[in-house]
């Protein structure tokens, strides 16, 4: 095995919401990593395949998916479930995290495995203190020049050289010297399956505008995501846009938004505000959580339309689906957004403005407190705009040229093939993988080492007890001990932690027929099978109990 798959079900599993501690709904990361799992699944080189997971009931929804998964008939691959702490025993080369790479494992291997595997990672949503702070550990923890940050756009690119480079010079004013980024910075879009997302037929067309009760002679406007106004975008531009494309181009306008929110109260307010802002347009509301919903509507379509402003947004993986569903699309010029449109070809996109200073004190109302992140968020956006005149030019024109529309679609769909498409997405991971593996390989595997954060008890916590045993110490058994040996192995208020210790009576009852130094000791343990910490660990227990004195 080459690459092993850290897998938590938050980042692969579609939600619905209800789960305690989990999101409120559908999330756009688990989207995009259920269908990245399906990808790789579907066009990744590999036979075998490991799923590293905290715990293994935390791998019983990965088991499932690849057991059904079509790329599975052939019986020829096999996955292999890996708790972290085996992982860490027997590491495989690369491990892919579904999110920034976990730092925990950049600890453990400058402690534990020391240049044994290459750490990668992918940006999703960087605007959260965790995900800010996950940036921080890219500079300060041990990462190394072989581990990997996937990201998603040129604007993801810039803002985590923003952050990394705003921590790395308060390091370098503190202490001097030269941090920065170690591990560097791939820049990999997200991918989008082209068979399942393609331009209707004749019928499929027709069935899917009588399911959406889109009359014939409408022009449909679709928007795909959540409705949140604060944490995705703001619905202001879109429903200007439709009332003057309504007004303007002589069609009759249905906008119709495929999406849910996180609370009634939000979706009132989503059709108060479409009554008042866009009263010339028909507009409707779909569940995008229902699956049906989510993969027939694009085939009722004529425009698709996202003009996001929250800095919460990475990609954009919506665009990319409605340009391989044939659809010209309506972006704002905002993020990742404007990597994935081509002003004039496949859509446009809408000028966004911000005024300076008018987000000044806003990160450090969210890292003190003072401010939740959906208010964070909210603070933000509301000094974002996005130009609703461009927006409703752009529109009406879309809705009044059918020809036009179907330039640009084709158009759409030529892009999605050349550029997003997964087979091309999971060839660029690979590839990535594979530089690791040969980056990795330069550096020789080097030997454990005490953790720098917290050195081992007997560093940290040195002047604790009053005397320390070292190797030349001698040790015997205390009178009677081989009789008291079985008691206290049987009760579980003296026999704590006995995986880290030799618990065999055979090979304690032979000890305690010996005399010796602790090294002497600890080398007998050591010939039975016990590594050097555990042999030292079985000494210490046989003195804590009076074994041994």
């Amino acid at each position: 095995m080459n690459v092993a798959l850290y897998y938590e079900p938050d980042g692969y599993v579609e939600s619905r919401g209800g789960t305690p501690g989990g999101p409120a709904g559908l999330m756009g990361r688990q989207v995009a990593g259920r269908e990245f799992l399906d990808a790789y699944l579907s066009h990744g080189s590999w036979s075998e395949l490991a799923g590293v997971v905290k715990s293994r009931d935390r791998a019983a929804s990965l088991v499932d998916f690849c057991k059904r998964h079509p790329s599975n008939v052939s019986s020829v691959r096999t996955l292999r479930v890996v708790e972290e702490a085996a992982f860490l025993q027997n590491p495989v080369p690369v491990l892919h995290h579904p999110c920034p790479p976990d730092v925990r494992f950049a600890w453990m291997r400058h402690a534990l495995a020391p240049h044994r595997f290459a750490l990668c990672g992918l940006t999703h949503t960087l605007a959260s203190v965790a995900g800010t702070n996950a940036i921080c550990d890219l500079v300060s923890a041990p990462f190394e020049t072989y581990d990997r940050l996937v990201c998603t756009s040129r604007a993801v690119v810039r803002m985590v050289d923003a952050v990394a480079e705003s921590y790395a010079a308060y390091l370098r004013e503190q202490f001097g010297g030269e941090p920065g980024l170690r591990a560097k910075l791939a820049l990999v879009p997200l991918g989008v399956n082209a068979d399942r997302f393609r331009p209707p037929t004749d019928d499929e067309r027709r069935t899917a505008r009588r399911q959406f009760d889109v009359a014939e002679d409408e022009a449909l406007i679709l928007c795909v995501g959540r409705l949140s106004h604060h944490a995705k975008a703001h619905p202001f531009p879109v429903f200007q846009a439709a009332q003057r494309a309504a007004r303007e181009s002589g069609r009759k306008v249905h906008l119709a938004f495929a999406g849910w929110a996180a609370h009634p109260t939000v979706a009132a307010e989503y059709r108060n505000a479409a009554r008042y802002f866009a009263p010339a347009a028909r507009v409707s509301f779909w569940d995008g959580q229902d699956p049906t919903v989510r993969s027939r509507m694009w085939h009722a379509a004529d425009v698709f339309v996202s003009l996001p402003d929250n800095i919460q947004e990475t990609f954009g993986l919506v665009v990319v689906e409605a340009m391989a569903s044939g659809l010209p699309v309506l972006a704002s010029d905002w993020d990742g957004y404007r990597d994935l449109v081509a002003p004039g070809q496949t859509g446009w996109l809408v000028p966004t403005r911000m005024i300076r200073g008018a987000t000044e004190g806003a990160t450090s109302r969210l890292l003190f407190g003072a401010v939740n992140y959906d208010n964070f968020l909210a603070e933000v956006v509301q000094t974002v705009a996005v130009d609703a005149g461009a927006a409703g030019e752009a529109l009406t024109r879309l809705v009044s040229d059918e020809p036009l529309r179907k330039r640009m679609g084709a158009a759409g769909r030529a892009r999605a093939l050349e550029r997003f498409a997964w087979p091309h997405v999971i060839r660029a991971y690979e590839a990535i993988w594979a530089e690791q593996r040969e980056e990795l390989a330069a550096h020789a595997p080097t030997a454990p080492r005490a953790p720098v954060r917290y050195p081992t008890p007997e560093v940290s916590f040195a002047g604790y007890p009053s005397e320390w045993l070292d190797e030349a110490t001698p040790l015997r058994a205390t009178e009677g001990a081989a009789s008291r040996l079985a008691a206290l192995l049987a009760i579980p208020l003296t026999n704590m932690a006995a995986d880290r210790r030799c618990s065999e009576p055979d090979v304690l009852l032979e000890l305690l027929q010996r005399t010796g130094t602790v090294n002497d000791l600890a080398s007998g343990l050591e010939s039975k099978g016990s590594t050097p910490a555990a042999a030292r660990a079985t000494l210490a227990w046989l003195l804590k109990y009076g074994l041994l004195e």
